[in-house]
């Protein structure tokens, strides 16, 4: 068998293993906070605009003044009919997102086709992340050379934090798959400049990176300035014109967007709670070191000494690149790869530095310079002979083994259990009791979400302000001779409600789940509130 048929079955077995590895973890885990968000977002319904602005007749989520059935909540969830037009789902955008809009509108539309349910939701991320696989090649080929290719996929295939987003119904997939697509093409170009053909998928891979997430902007600028010194057979004049041509195309939505970046939302200011513990040089490394590591203690549970393995691993494989190729693993076209992956990477703590926030505490916000590092790592792999190159690889895959397995039997995202809650507040309530879910907008949809459709919910959104002790509590409770106490996602909000029910009635039982709690409260005397 050749060597190109021979790669050619291995990158289709790591193409099919990708993709059983997604879609086994896929509906495994229910909706965390951030996924409900983005399925509101997709189907037209604002959820974190400040009440003088809300219109429910336009989809916006808005508190009452009375329980209503879980059923009633689970439409915010859903596409509407007639159907809701793409515009409603931009005006969602704006009002309760700070992020542009593409991968909304593409939910919309796969969504619309495939249904709302969890796995139809988050296997649009699966595409994402599969069709990642030929351009990570492309650029592996033209970085590193043929026997770069099948490491540099596998790691992409096989990487534990990886797999925990490629499987997330967020942006991330679509970023990685924009980012790679104008890393390609911008080899391409430089190598010899083409026809229009390849200037058109530059110029709609970086305006498709720039209208997903604003953290693009980065990686795209080390690309840009990569192409400005080392600019091959592509002429700078057109490398300015077809940036350019990007910033035309952006320029509706950035005046648009810009206007409402100040407005009020119900998580404003989140990112300027510091974590416990937190230590920003520890944090930056650790945005690093989570592509290569086997852990990460705030997704899933791991084992330290197959961490530092995986590390070590990846250690020596960049020492034995430094001496072999020396000054070589710097230039030409890998200089794009590292400045891509130290843009990426740095990004968190830069904006941190300057706004005083805490993004380097989040993995997702460095996941940019993931491909890039990978690459990198491939290149290193490639100076091995194919014996040295096969333990590499398989030495990685059984340091990774854990966490996958880890992330697989993981019952929740975040900790944070929508559907135990849900199921366990349902089986147990009956039609006299109330539940009462403290949270923001999209943790209260996402307890209703899974919950039975006639069980009577009351929401809480402390940041909403609409609630008052101890009317609000009274009026919501009158009649019912019990209150399950739901506390999901909270962000250092005060809780309020939960004192006055702890001073003024009966506390039975409370059951923790995750980062949740559901505590349940009786009256004193009376039977019923």
């Amino acid at each position: 068998m050749d060597h190109r048929k021979s790669q050619r079955l291995m990158l289709l077995g790591i193409f099919a293993v990708m993709a059983i590895l997604q879609f086994t973890v896929l509906g495994r885990q229910s909706l965390w906070v951030d996924e409900v968000f983005s399925l509101a977002m997709a189907t037209g319904h604002s959820l974190e605009h400040s009440p003088a602005v809300a219109d429910p007749a336009r989809g916006d989520f808005a508190e009452t003044d009375h329980p209503i059935p879980a059923g009633e909540l689970q439409r915010y969830l859903k596409h509407e009919a007639p159907q809701e037009s793409p515009k409603r789902v931009i005006r969602a955008v704006l009002l309760s997102d700070t992020s542009p809009p593409l991968y909304y509108l593409l939910l919309y539309v796969w969504t619309f086709v495939l249904g709302t349910s969890d796995f139809a939701i988050r296997s649009l991320s699966v595409l994402c992340s599969v069709a990642c696989l030929p351009f990570m090649a492309g650029i592996a080929r033209r970085t590193g050379g043929d026997k770069a290719i099948v490491p540099a996929c596998a790691l992409l295939a096989l990487s534990p934090l990886g797999l925990y987003f490629f499987v997330e119904a967020r942006m991330y997939p679509l970023l990685l798959l924009c980012l790679l697509a104008t890393a390609w093409s911008s080899l391409v170009l430089r190598e010899r400049e083409r026809g229009v053909w390849q200037y058109l998928l530059w110029i709609a891979s970086s305006a498709a990176g720039l209208l997903t997430h604003y953290f693009f902007l980065f990686p795209w600028g080390a690309m840009i300035a990569f192409l400005l010194i080392t600019p091959g057979q592509l002429k700078r004049r057109n490398l300015v014109g077809a940036v350019a041509i990007v910033g035309l195309i952006l320029l509706p939505w950035y005046l648009e967007a810009a206007s409402y970046l100040g407005q009020w939302r119900v998580t404003a200011g989140w990112l300027e709670i510091r974590p416990t513990r937190f230590r920003r040089l520890h944090a930056t490394r650790n945005q690093l070191l989570q592509f290569f590591s086997s852990g990460n203690a705030g997704l899933w549970q791991y084992d330290r000494w197959s961490s530092l393995a995986a590390i070590m691993i990846f250690m020596s494989i960049a020492a034995v690149a430094a001496w072999r190729l020396r000054l070589r693993l710097f230039f030409g076209a890998r200089l794009l790869l590292w400045l891509w992956m130290l843009a990426a990477w740095a990004a968190p703590t830069c904006i941190d530095l300057v706004r005083h926030t805490y993004l380097s505490n989040n993995a997702r916000y460095a996941l940019g310079a993931l491909p890039a590092a990978y690459l990198l790592t491939a290149i290193g792999i490639a100076c091995f002979g194919r014996k040295v190159r096969i333990a590499a690889l398989l030495a990685i895959v059984l340091a990774w083994a854990g966490p996958i397995a880890s992330i697989y039997q993981e019952k929740a995202r975040v900790r944070e259990p929508f559907l135990e809650i849900a199921k366990f507040v349902s089986s147990d309530a009956t039609s006299s009791d109330l539940v009462l879910v403290h949270s923001i907008p999209s943790g209260v949809l996402g307890i209703a979400r899974y919950a039975n459709p006639s069980l009577n919910i009351a929401s809480w959104v402390q940041q909403l302000g609409n609630r008052q002790l101890p009317e609000s509590v009274l009026a919501l409770a009158r009649g019912r001779s019990r209150i399950l106490y739901v506390k999901v996602h909270q962000l250092n909000e005060p809780a309020p409600e939960e004192e006055w029910l702890r001073a003024n009635t009966r506390p039975i039982r409370e059951s923790r789940f995750g980062l949740g709690v559901v505590i349940e409260f009786c009256p004193l005397e009376a039977k019923t509130f």
